[in-house]
């Protein structure tokens, strides 16, 4: 008589892929530690645009648009299919866009754990980002969303502190410190001969001042490294400002400094691969480029100023001196590497951390399928 085959499991991972390549970058990481484990995976992966997580064996990308009948359903339908759904990565606990269980990503992220109980499905975080919140409603929906996790993972020590700022008094098990999942792709071989990566972010109040420091940036790197330099948009709403930094570079250095706009994450690994060292404010550049070179920060977020504690990156805030002055001490950073030892081993404990989160994705899994 022959046996019953059993279906591959299901995994569903609820996160902002197609937001911008660093978010790609949590999805497709999540996806290859998990089924370097469990090679027989079938993973669903929320995507907000379409053509950001390809298509393949074993990897089926949806366009969860919530704000669409169509990408509602989608949703649904992925969530109701899970034998486990996967909540994140990135900054999922946040009211920057909205603090109620509608608009913005806490929103999102409530309908995810809200859909997920409803099927009786389980439900873990990613590793994820959890911000300051700053009403008592926002507090209160981040709250309930967390306490319907049957495990919940975050990526740093202030994350931690707030996740359990947030989770003080309700039925939510305790925070777990691990790491951003996208530290799975980090640490491929270095490439000393390679250009200077300059990795910017924007928002609207600080375009010009983040336009002249990383032109800025690009010449000095130019003069006094003697590298070319690529300015890389990971986000393509950057692409025009990036354009701009680069027209900005005075003439006698703007020969060497060329621009990249990746569509895609292997796209943006193959730059950030490829550099001999990158000065970043994208938090994504810098977790995919750790441990391959010197990494340098213009920081203004709470989420890298967190990182270049927790792991020892040296760099600067945006508006703590002049851009000239700016400019000099991200390329003198840069220069050498006295962190690459240091920057090793945080890597290596880092992940083994990071195997807690795939160890208790798969316990739930296996779990699920004992109960048939």
């Amino acid at each position: 008589m022959n046996e019953k085959v059993r279906p591959a499991p299901v995994v569903t991972i609820c996160g902002v892929a197609g937001y911008n390549r660093g978010d790609d970058a949590i999805a497709l990481a999540m996806v290859e530690g998990l089924r370097a484990r469990l090679p027989a995976l079938d993973a669903r992966v929320a995507m907000l645009t379409l053509g950001a997580i390809p298509a393949a064996p074993g990897v089926t990308p949806f366009l969860a648009a919530r704000g669409k009948p169509a990408g509602l359903l989608a949703l649904v339908r992925a969530i109701a299919a899970a034998d486990l759904v996967i909540l994140g990565g990135g900054s999922i606990i946040q009211d920057k866009f909205g603090g109620g269980r509608v608009k913005g990503i806490l929103g999102y992220a409530w309908l995810v754990a809200r859909l997920a109980r409803l099927f009786r499905r389980p439900l873990v975080t990613a590793p994820i980002g959890v911000d300051t919140v700053a009403t008592d409603h926002a507090r209160h929906v981040a709250g309930e969303l967390l306490a319907s996790a049957c495990a919940i993972f975050v990526r740093d020590a202030r994350s931690l502190a707030n996740a359990r700022a947030i989770t003080a008094g309700t039925r939510a098990p305790a925070p777990e410190l691990v790491c951003d999942p996208a530290f799975v792709l980090a640490g491929a071989p270095p490439a000393p001969d390679g250009p200077v990566i300059l990795s910017p972010a924007f928002e609207d109040e600080y375009d010009d001042l983040v336009i002249d420091i990383f032109a800025r940036t690009a010449a000095e790197a130019v003069e006094r490294l003697g590298r070319d330099v690529v300015v890389v948009s990971m986000d393509s709403r950057d692409d025009a400002r990036v354009a701009r930094i680069v027209a900005a570079v005075p003439a006698a250095q703007r020969a060497r400094v060329d621009a990249s706009y990746p569509a895609t994450l292997d796209a943006a690994l193959t730059v950030l691969r490829g550099g001999s060292a990158l000065i970043a404010m994208r938090l994504h550049a810098m977790i995919l480029s750790y441990g391959t070179a010197p990494i340098a920060c213009l920081s203004r977020t709470t989420k890298t100023d967190a990182f270049m504690e927790d792991y020892r990156v040296p760099g600067t805030t945006m508006e703590r001196d002049t851009p000239a002055a700016t400019a000099a001490l991200l390329v003198a950073a840069v220069a050498d590497w006295p962190q690459r030892a240091e920057h090793a081993a945080i890597l290596a404990t880092r992940r083994a951390a990071l195997d807690r989160f795939f160890d208790t994705a798969l316990g739930l899994l296996r779990d699920r399928g004992a109960r048939g």
